[in-house]
């Protein structure tokens, strides 16, 4: 296949995987489609390695946003199917998952302009699908920032934090961490950073379900009008729209 009817392809599949992303479609289409993209998402890479081996930037960094593009149709499919089978928080790392990657397609190319309705529509949803959340924002100092591009020092390379190089995004990598501190932010840098619950008197209130989980042996609710929660304070996966669907779509 020509570079041409290779982004044919792509265009075409996730046109027929974006008329599933509905509520209203059947599970099993969605999960048949959840599968069709993942072995899209391989395809794309796959010719990616190819582009950067012969060293072709340009493609390299198309290619790298069709990655991109693909994730995220196929968190936003996986997102409905994790809400038809009840499981809220899952779905909740899928929406933001399907963000991510519409943001990072933006910054891959700039043939992926239209990036920026797709995240409009995924921020629209994360208003009108899921109640408010608390985020959480970690606090901390590195003593050395080095750039994932050539590994030197980040002050002193040339290299741009989030910008795409020859398929790859340029990211800074943190040595030597040592914890600060945990805020409460309104804007975080991961939406999957935020207060997951918090207790009351018959056990631990899930904030987006709702559902409570009993304490277990030797927990117990201290009726102070201290708030007690729990929360994720640290995503370490950059790139959640590249996991399998075998380790998100675990059905009970």
């Amino acid at each position: 296949m020509t570079f041409r009817e290779i982004i044919e392809h792509f265009n075409e599949q996730i046109k027929d995987a974006e008329n599933l992303l509905s509520p209203a479609r059947s599970k099993e289409l969605q999960l048949l489609s959840c599968n069709t993209l993942e072995q899209l998402l391989k395809a794309a890479t796959v010719n990616k390695l190819k582009a950067m081996k012969a060293c072709l930037e340009n493609e390299s960094n198309i290619l790298l946003g069709y990655e991109c593009a693909i994730g995220s149709v196929l968190c936003e499919l996986r997102m409905w199917i994790l809400l038809k089978l009840d499981k809220g928080n899952e779905a909740w790392d899928q929406l933001i998952g399907a963000q991510i990657a519409a943001m990072d397609a933006l910054r891959a190319h700039d043939g992926f302009c239209h990036a920026a309705s797709r995240i409009e529509h995924l921020e629209t949803l994360e208003t009108i699908l899921f109640p408010p959340q608390s985020f959480l924002s970690a606090g901390f100092i590195s003593k050395n920032l080095d750039c994932s591009i050539c590994g030197n020092a980040f002050a002193t390379c040339d290299h741009l934090r989030g910008k795409p190089y020859m398929g790859v995004f340029c990211e800074v990598i943190h040595r030597d961490i040592e914890g600060d501190h945990i805020a409460l932010v309104e804007t975080p840098a991961d939406k999957r950073c935020r207060v997951t619950s918090y207790k009351v008197k018959m056990g631990h209130t899930d904030k987006i379900t709702l559902s409570v989980t009993p304490y277990k042996d030797g927990e117990k609710y201290n009726d102070d009008n201290t708030l007690e929660i729990e929360g994720i304070f640290f995503a370490t996966d950059r790139y959640p729209y590249l996991t399998l669907n075998k380790n998100v779509l675990l059905e009970p």
